[in-house]
């Protein structure tokens, strides 16, 4: 039996540039209760945690408007309006995708990003076919939890040696260490 190889890729800063479609949807819904937009700057330092902390983050200087259930959920249905605006692949990555995936490599994404807007964008540009499984905030605890990367190892049959995170960020370093 040929062994399987997995590579597990986050999404946001390392697949695509999504920072106009984050910045958007924070601005939008601060707009909505009637708050100032924030620089993009401002919004990207307060990304890589979750829509929660993001959440948190991008009302911080107003304080919450609404439970954070509420805010959150409205930034999330804001997200999800339009999650392509402004977002688009790396250089490169749809072609590298799919030599991987002729390699025989199995290809899934681990994000922290709300699972359903990140289905969106994947499949609006185009790469989801190439994917064995798309993980989102959600379904799983967050990264770096190691939970999504344990799954993807038991449920495709992927020895722990046999497997890569491939990631921007200290959630995506962590979450491979802690798997």
């Amino acid at each position: 039996m040929e062994k399987r190889k997995l590579l597990m890729f986050d999404l946001d800063g390392t697949l695509i540039d999504s920072v106009g479609g984050i910045v958007q949807s924070v601005n939008v819904t601060r707009i909505q209760y009637g708050f100032a937009p924030l620089s993009e700057n401002v919004v990207v330092s307060f990304t890589g945690d979750g829509i929660a902390k993001l959440t948190e983050r991008s009302f911080a200087d107003v304080g919450l408007p609404e439970s954070l259930d509420i805010v959150k959920q409205k930034m999330m249905d804001n997200y999800a309006a339009d999650p392509l605006y402004k977002t688009g692949l790396y250089d490169g990555v749809k072609v590298t995708l799919e030599k991987l995936s002729s390699c025989g490599w199995l290809l899934a994404v681990i994000s922290n990003k709300p699972e359903v807007v990140g289905e969106k964008i994947l499949e609006g540009l185009d790469i989801m076919p190439l994917l064995c499984e798309n993980i989102g905030g959600g379904r799983f605890p967050l990264k770096p939890a190691p939970d999504a990367i344990d799954y993807l190892l038991e449920k495709y049959a992927v020895a722990r040696e046999d497997a890569m995170m491939v990631g921007d960020n200290h959630t995506d370093i962590n979450c491979g260490k802690n798997a």
